[in-house]
């Protein structure tokens, strides 16, 4: 499987030239900066801190859950912002620190070895393409391409898949992870063979994510069994809301391109047309909802030049926004709300297509 062609046109020719010479600027560095730095410091203290808080036990019923809350949030925005950059390797110009950065997804109770094939390997590549991006098989019971094939369940999916969006944590770290394991291939990634190593990372790992997000609290500090399982899972639901309101806000909206090869494995278009066709912005000028996301609001900027930290996206989305103006090309975004209305609307079209 393959494209036509990398770039066939001078919109993105020169748009290429615009965000080279805007790195020109910054000397050529498109790692991360030091407010990237300090977020991620900052979001982990977070994390660490709430932990710590919610093992004390000093807090009452109503702080401990707004505690919970915060762990799961920061937890998520730890992937966003942290691993995320590690995992494309920019966070840092030295690729062994952004590897052992990218450990703290497992530490999440996600499967870093995993992710880099889900979302580096096939999700980039193959944005939407059937057959190639793994990530449109995720999870069972939701339909958001023409070429997956239809249940009759799938006509409810636009009211029941909330509830699954809240399950979407902690479905990705006790079943995804283990599953695609098993597989031999992901998309186009054919014979897959799992080294040893990557199999006893898997488990050490999924072991101490649930030695201290459960075992620990329950039977070393003695908190009551279900009060750390109503706990961990107010932890995942919170987690798992925004882990898929941003999957699918950039990709699962009205106007977002889904495709297949043809006969002979070729993707009828070029890799930056189809990243363009398939990819939507949403509220960009959101200084707060960049925080939170990493940039993944930014997610045109993120696809057509993935090898940027996501410090730099906004500055290149802005040049995305005067360079469509300039070539009178529709810009692809939503505000978030519009976004978020779009996304259910796309859910009745593909329970129907």
């Amino acid at each position: 499987m393959k494209f036509k062609s990398k770039n066939d046109s001078d919109f993105f020719s020169e748009l290429i030239k615009k965000v080279d010479d805007y790195l020109e600027t910054k000397g050529g560095n498109r790692f991360a900066d030091n407010s990237i730095y300090i977020k991620g410091s900052f979001l982990i203290v977070l994390y660490v801190s709430s932990y710590i808080l919610l093992l004390s036990g000093s807090l009452n019923t109503i702080s401990s859950i707004l505690f919970v809350m915060i762990m799961g949030l920061s937890g998520v925005m730890i992937v966003f912002n942290i691993v995320h950059d590690a995992s494309h390797n920019v966070l840092f110009k030295n690729k062994s620190l952004n590897r052992a950065f990218a450990y703290f997804g497992d530490l999440m109770g996600m499967n870093s070895y995993i992710w880099n094939i889900r979302h580096n390997i096939q999700h980039h590549t193959f944005t939407n393409v059937a057959g190639g991006d793994v990530l449109l098989d995720s999870i069972p019971f939701i339909r958001v391409s023409p070429q997956q094939k239809k249940f009759p369940i799938h006509k409810f999916q636009a009211w029941y898949v909330p509830f699954l969006y809240m399950l979407y944590s902690i479905f990705w770290v006790f079943f995804i992870d283990f599953n695609m394991f098993k597989q031999k291939q992901m998309g186009n990634y054919k014979n897959i063979h799992h080294a040893w190593q990557e199999w006893t990372k898997l488990i050490l790992f999924k072991s101490f994510y649930l030695f201290y997000m459960i075992i620990f609290p329950a039977w070393i500090i003695h908190i009551p069994f279900s009060t750390v399982l109503i706990g961990f899972l107010i932890y995942h639901i919170v987690a798992g809301i925004l882990l898929s309101t941003v999957v699918v806000l950039g990709h699962c909206v009205e106007g977002a391109e889904y495709t297949a090869p043809d006969e002979n494995g070729i993707i009828q278009n070029s890799f930056m047309q189809h990243e363009w066709n398939a990819t939507y912005d949403c509220s960009t000028d959101s200084g707060v909802l960049h925080w939170i996301t990493g940039g993944l609001n930014t997610h045109l900027a993120h696809h057509l030049f993935p090898k940027l930290c996501h410090c730099h996206y906004p500055a290149v989305t802005r040049i995305i926004k005067e360079h469509c103006a300039e070539y009178h090309i529709n810009y692809p975004h939503y505000s978030l709300g519009d976004a978020i209305i779009s996304h259910f609307n796309f859910l009745k079209i593909q329970a129907n297509a």
